[in-house]
């Protein structure tokens, strides 16, 4: 058990207020919140058919892929069954 006195009374002290006072809200709002100008729109800005290049290349690449990884398995599959593998 410890001794008292052990702890030091540090005396009454300000009130400490919030952290969010000194906060800029707008500051904040501009780098978390989502744009809502219109001008910075993806589909505003003409940038709407360039993106849509690239997820149609994305998705054919991905399908490409899964094609090529299920053929290998295929091929593995049929190798097991005749015992060469």
């Amino acid at each position: 058990m410890a001794k008292r006195g052990a702890v030091i009374d540090m005396g009454r002290h300000k009130a400490v207020g919030s952290s969010w006072r000194s906060m800029d809200s707008m500051a904040y709002s501009r780098s978390y919140e989502p744009e809502t100008r219109p001008d910075f729109h993806v589909y505003v800005s003409g940038q709407a058919k360039a993106w849509q290049a690239e997820y149609d290349a994305k998705i054919a690449a991905d399908a490409k892929r899964e094609a090529r990884f299920q053929a290998v398995l295929e091929l593995k599959q049929k190798l097991l069954d005749k015992g060469l593998l």
